[in-house]
């Protein structure tokens, strides 16, 4: 008799344990589906890598060969060109990526980078990631000014005049780039 209670007991555990180990793996495998959606929603976007435009798709990179519409309306050409909903526009950069949403992470822990350009011989700045005319001269962080015709003086009295293509970020860095096919490509 005790033998068969006993027998009774444990297949009775043996069931539940049983149930309940398949009820851990499908709500594990509901969770580990959930987390792979969301995953896979932040792996698509578009970046700038080495001066080209490449898109990453389901965990996949290509090339970026033709214009992408985001969902928000914005629209990033395959030049790295990016044109907003609300008409304003900016050039992504080396490490510059934006989700499918049209939502931008910058390289930096996802700070934009402001500066001013000389760009088809006329000074441009950078705010915010939206690039406008510059009509004002700017003085940066480390005390150079540069004019809206593009004439810089440096802190130390030095002077320059920026070129075609030429960048400083706000703390005065200056950032040269090359033109290469058309394309701008940052030489560090």
């Amino acid at each position: 008799m005790i033998l068969a209670v006993a027998s009774i007991v444990s297949s009775g555990l043996f069931a539940q344990e049983k149930m309940e180990t398949k009820m851990d793996k499908k709500m594990d495998h509901k969770m580990d589906m959930k987390m792979h959606h969301k995953m896979d929603m932040k792996k698509d976007c578009v970046m700038m890598k080495d001066s080209k435009m490449m898109m990453m798709k389901d965990g996949k990179t290509m090339d970026m060969d033709k214009d992408v519409t985001m969902s928000n309306g914005t629209m990033v050409m395959a030049d790295g060109s990016v044109k907003m909903k609300d008409g304003h526009s900016m050039m992504m950069k080396n490490g510059d990526c934006m989700d499918m949403h049209g939502k931008m992470m910058h390289q930096k822990m996802g700070m934009k980078k402001d500066c001013v350009m000389m760009k088809d011989s006329k000074m441009m700045i950078m705010k915010d990631g939206k690039t406008m005319d510059m009509d004002n001269d700017v003085t940066m962080s480390n005390g150079t000014m540069v004019m809206a015709d593009g004439s810089v003086k440096m802190k130390d009295g030095h002077s320059m005049m920026m070129k075609n293509g030429d960048c400083m970020d706000m703390h005065g860095k200056m950032m040269k780039h090359k033109m290469k096919k058309g394309k701008m490509k940052s030489k560090m």
